[in-house]
């Protein structure tokens, strides 16, 4: 039946912990409150800020667009004062260790400090203590290393006075490596001979209402780092929260499509949709993303990786056009790749979708796509929503850029992939291995653009 779904294990998860929670400390003007903000669409006027080193830490920053996440500001360690960091350790005793609900934990620390760019040193004693507090209480912790870009705006300004003839690809190249040997000599090698293994990363160009690929690319190896050491240092399914925070989805136990019993089709690809849909966490208001019209073109896409490859011409009337969609062509050359909307759901498919799911190549090769197909959609809709700021609701316009990007960035690689992972000859192995979960994690890790 259209629309029904089975029971949601992301809601017996969020039970436990309904939002990830992260304290960010460090300095004063090192960029807290812009790094709240565009990394989880917190509006920056509303963290607080009080007077130079009174910290207001207990206060919950929550986005209306984004309650997953809740931010506490521990607000600046300044030279000479230790009141700031005797109110992090309280409140770190008090929200740390195994007698301390989970939902109420702080689940990690992002330790910010700014990148010099003069002939400073990166670190204080404030930096160090606080490391060294949040070992003891086995929190994790990452620095994150802010304003990046002044350091690569010093360079350029040096290597002008230097040399103002360069055409502009060299001067670049040039001054981007200069950046990036100043970022290591006197930012990462301190980090390292003080705390070796130390997990670093950095971020740039977090000012005004946009920010640039690169900057994007950055602010998601944070993230991506973030969710990799919650998932290590925490374990049980924190991790899932973090990544409903930060709009990163994976979908763990479906592909072998062992959960489903004697449900139908349809019955488990709604499900797959809403769970995943919802765990991205976007704000959407009108509801697009679990909408029968947004649903209908991630079947279209999927379907196409179903039918055995000899048997692909009579499932669809237009297999000329589409042939490298489904994976048995070569690149899709843009001008001619048919629109998501054209393609069309196939009666054959149609006729799939009410019969009670068996465990058959066409099945498997049906889920995993879908699996695919929705979660790097969401992955191209992330990349579109995050270039505005404040976030705002999504558009009909933004689903459909980010199903066409798909469609011509990976959808015949990731079908090609599938079919090339699931042939009748390898179906019982496998069943028998039950690694079709493990493949979809890898072909993840391949596509996305994180």
């Amino acid at each position: 039946m259209e629309g029904e779904v089975l029971p949601l294990e992301t809601k017996n998860i969020l039970q436990e912990c309904p939002r990830f929670r992260v304290l960010v400390v460090g300095k004063t003007g090192v960029g807290k409150s812009s790094l709240i903000s565009f990394a989880f669409g917190v509006d920056r006027n509303a963290i607080s800020h009080y007077a130079r080193g009174v910290s207001d830490i207990v206060t919950e920053h929550v986005s209306d667009h984004n309650p997953r996440f809740v931010a506490h500001d521990s607000m600046g360690f300044e030279r000479g004062e230790t009141m700031n960091l005797d109110t992090v350790r309280k409140f770190l005793e008090a929200r740390s260790g195994g007698t301390i609900p989970l939902k109420d934990r702080v689940h990690m620390i992002w330790l910010c400090v700014a990148v010099p760019f003069a002939e400073f040193p990166a670190f204080k004693n404030a930096d160090d203590n606080m490391i060294q507090l949040a070992w003891s209480l086995k929190v994790p912790v990452i620095v994150v290393f802010t304003q990046y870009d002044r350091l690569v705006h010093r360079m350029e300004e040096i290597l002008i006075d230097e040399d103002s003839m360069l055409d502009d690809e060299h001067f670049d190249r040039i001054a981007a490596d200069r950046a990036e040997a100043k970022f290591l000599e006197s930012c990462v090698k301190p980090l390292e001979a003080r705390n070796p293994g130390m997990p670093y990363e950095r971020t740039f160009g977090l000012r005004g209402e946009k920010i640039t690929p690169p900057s994007q690319t950055a602010l998601r190896r944070l993230l991506s780092t973030t969710q990799r050491l919650v998932q290590k240092s925490i374990g049980g399914d924190v991790w899932v929260v973090t990544a409903m925070a930060q709009r990163v989805s994976y979908w763990q136990g479906l592909a072998s499509a062992a959960s489903f019993g004697n449900s139908t089709l349809e019955t488990c690809l709604v499900t797959i949709h809403q769970e995943i849909a919802e765990s991205w966490n976007f704000y959407d208001p009108r509801d697009l993303l679990n909408g029968p019209v947004f649903r209908n073109r991630v079947k279209a896409l999927a379907q196409l990786a179903m039918p055995e490859e000899m048997d692909a011409g009579s499932w669809f009337e237009n297999i000329d056009h589409i042939q490298t969609l489904l994976g048995l062509g070569t690149a899709i050359a843009a001008p001619v790749a048919p629109a998501v909307a054209a393609i069309g759901l196939s009666a054959l498919f149609l006729h799939w979708l009410s019969r009670t799911i068996h465990r058959t190549p066409e099945i498997l090769r049906c889920l995993m796509a879908y699996i695919l197909d929705i979660t790097l959609v969401m992955d191209q809709l992330f990349l579109v929503v995050l270039a505005t700021h404040p976030p705002r609701a999504l558009t009909a316009a933004d689903i459909d850029t980010a199903l066409e990007s798909y469609m011509l960035l990976n959808l015949g690689d990731v079908h090609k992939d599938v079919r090339i992972y699931v042939t009748r000859a390898k179906f019982l192995q496998i069943l028998a291995a039950n690694s079709a979960e493990q493949k979809v994690k890898e072909l993840l890790q391949k596509y996305a653009t994180r």
